[in-house]
């Protein structure tokens, strides 16, 4: 059988997918990089960096409702990658956001924890244990898994498979959902994209260089859709793009994308549930 052309539901150009990060760092051991300002030297007599502690709780402090705000104000649901200290750490507002539509994409259990650093066992402990603290806190089985820092291991796709998740986002080489044989089973890779990151305004740029990076993006995806549809998936922390200003820039983006049509407003499950279906005819 000769395998139809890929298109979305509805023949959209694109699809358009906005996924908040919603992550926890282990309260009891001492911060690990610098999300505010440099990392403290290894000398240092105190080990906890309440600079970047901080900074990094403002998420479920006050972050996350307000981006889940504007989502709401849009009809726009997304695809949250949470740890297992996230169900721990904050486990009303995880409720809430699952509660309007959003999606649990297993995330690891500690955002600190690469799984690089982990035995087979180790990290098959770690998904296992992130996928049931989702699982518990919801009521619904979360389908998908992200690494922390987006790096799988030799292990990390067969033991996705093997906690009964159905799709991964941790690969870069393509742009669009495409299935990994393992054994005899599918599991579908949705492609990591950086370029549209809201570590993009802390690294370089302004917040309306990022807005411009964006719409350029989206408008050669959104031209070249009726032949050649893609999908744009668009990154953000809830630590982030939830302070001011950066939140107008977050609702601007959404904005944009909302005001054209032919457009697959999609979570990252919605996605791999589509691809799955297309592969396997």
């Amino acid at each position: 059988m000769v395998q139809q052309p890929f298109k979305w539901p509805n023949n959209a150009r694109i699809a358009f997918v906005l996924g908040i990060a919603f992550e926890a760092w282990d309260r009891n051991k001492p911060s690990r990089g610098g999300a505010l300002q440099s990392p403290l030297p290894a000398n240092a007599l105190c080990k906890r960096d309440y600079s970047t502690e901080t900074f990094r709780e403002f998420g479920g402090k006050i972050g996350v409702r307000r981006l889940l705000d504007i989502c709401d104000k849009y009809d726009l649901k997304v695809s949250m990658p949470i740890n297992g200290l996230t169900c721990e750490y904050w486990p009303e507002l995880i409720k809430y956001a699952h509660g309007r539509g959003h999606e649990m994409v297993a995330h690891g259990w500690d955002q600190g924890e690469y799984l690089f650093m982990l035995t087979r066992e180790q990290e098959r402990e770690n998904i296992f244990k992130t996928v049931e603290a989702i699982t518990k806190l919801t009521g619904e089985r979360p389908t998908g898994w992200s690494s922390p820092g987006v790096r799988s291991t030799d292990n990390t796709l067969e033991l996705n498979l093997e906690a009964g998740l159905l799709y991964n986002c941790d690969f870069h080489d393509d742009e669009m959902p495409y299935p990994i044989k393992i054994g005899d089973k599918i599991l579908i890779m949705i492609p990591h994209q950086y370029t549209i990151n809201d570590h993009r305004m802390q690294e370089e740029g302004t917040r309306h260089d990022f807005f411009e990076k964006f719409k350029d993006e989206f408008d050669y995806r959104y031209k070249i859709g009726p032949e050649n549809p893609t999908m744009m998936n668009v990154i953000t922390h809830g630590y982030l793009s939830s302070r001011v200003p950066a939140i107008d820039t977050f609702e601007q983006i959404i904005k944009y994308a909302k005001g054209h049509k032919d457009v697959w407003f999609a979570r990252r499950g919605d996605i791999a549930a589509w691809a799955r279906k297309y592969y396997e005819e």
